[in-house]
């Protein structure tokens, strides 16, 4: 099996992302994350959301609560104007590692295991401790569940 590479190296801006926002254990995760998808699909366009690309993004959680906090959303230009249950996060300014998951959204699990067990492990780098995020743009297909996904690490710069 080929290691776990990232595809390219990006500084991205910083973003809010808005939408569905929960907390899942480890053992029921993939379960709860997509039953959150399908609640975002009837939010429809919140306001101020700035394009159609969707985001998974990882909030917090961690391995000694086997939890993680996820967030599924859109870009939107301002918290203003949001109902009250609409989940927030701000992601900073960062230096990140991109990787692409190609396949289903169900075997996704697999390939961000893949980057924190192998990749960041053995490549040197330390977390920036930030926001986790994936991508889910006109190369992903929502309705089967196919395509591909990106998965930004934000990572600290090799001069830092």
């Amino acid at each position: 099996m080929t290691p776990i590479e990232p595809v390219r190296w990006a500084d991205h801006r910083a973003m809010l992302v808005a939408g569905v926002r929960r907390t899942h254990a480890f053992a029921d995760a993939a379960h709860g994350i997509a039953a959150q998808w399908a609640q975002l699909a009837t939010l429809g366009q919140l306001p101020g959301q700035v394009g159609e690309t969707r985001y998974g993004v990882i909030c917090g959680g961690g391995p000694e609560a086997e939890t993680v906090e996820y967030l599924c959303g859109v870009e939107v230009e301002r918290f203003d104007g949001l109902a009250p249950e609409i989940g927030r996060v701000r992601i900073p300014e960062a230096h990140y590692a991109v990787f692409v998951h190609r396949g289903g959204a169900a075997t996704l699990g697999a390939t961000w295991d893949a980057i924190f067990s192998e990749w960041l492990p053995r490549s040197g780098r330390r977390s920036a401790q930030t926001p986790d995020f994936e991508v889910y743009d006109e190369r992903f297909d929502g309705a089967s569940g196919t395509g591909e996904i990106e998965l930004w690490v934000p990572v600290e710069r090799e001069d830092a």
